[in-house]
């Protein structure tokens, strides 16, 4: 069974991360409080998608009662949680936290990013290689999870300081920022973040000294 971890981010948030090597009936098989999951889903790389997700909705409460739904805007939902999903090719990742917004990101590494530069990344943004590209990509993608409610768009955040381990990013909106975390192996990256690590958003009275 390749799950990977289950880590403990903040005192009040965890995370877990699966590799999806299985097929779904095997996935069933580890799993039977799954066989009643309704999937309208046709491809086999959706439905593992999903009971991967669920796989580790149970490893991470040991609870079989709990139900992933969906708000209109397609943000997952689940009673008592704050809960961010992610997954990419190969990669399935879940953050819960009971007390705070809470969102993650993960990407395969692919150069494929770099065609696609001039979408997300603004002027005033360095990216020197296609790491620095995936990983702007990716903090991005949780920035925008983490205040779905302002549906930004890429050239409304803004990376401000960037290291091998987070980066700070400013949601030009409001003045918002944020810390994300960040994890680079060699067939991912995986960028999180919570409400916890975000400086307040300034009244509309307020000036914002930061740049851009």
């Amino acid at each position: 069974m390749p799950l990977i971890k289950i880590s403990h981010i903040t005192e009040d948030s965890r995370m877990g991360l699966w590799q999806m090597t299985e097929t779904p009936d095997e996935m069933l098989r580890l799993y039977p409080h799954l066989h009643g999951l309704q999937m309208t889903c046709q491809s086999v790389r959706r439905r593992m998608e999903v009971l991967c997700t669920r796989a580790l909705l149970y490893e991470m409460t040991h609870d079989a009662t709990l139900v992933i739904g969906h708000a209109s805007s397609g943000k997952p939902t689940l009673e008592g949680w704050h809960i961010s999903i992610s997954h990419t090719r190969g990669y399935a990742v879940l953050l819960l936290s009971r007390k705070e917004n809470v969102a993650v990101d993960i990407e395969y590494r692919s150069d494929r990013v770099g065609r696609i530069a001039s979408r997300f990344i603004r002027p005033d943004e360095t990216a020197r290689s296609i790491d620095d590209m995936l990983r702007i990509w990716s903090a991005k993608e949780t920035l925008y999870k983490l205040h779905s409610e302002d549906n930004l768009q890429f050239y409304e955040m803004q990376t401000l300081t960037a290291s091998a381990s987070e980066m700070t990013l400013q949601n030009k909106k409001h003045g918002h920022i944020v810390t994300v975390y960040v994890v680079s192996e060699d067939d991912y990256v995986l960028t999180w973040a919570t409400e916890n690590d975000s400086t307040p958003r300034p009244s509309t009275s307020s000036s914002c000294k930061c740049r851009g």
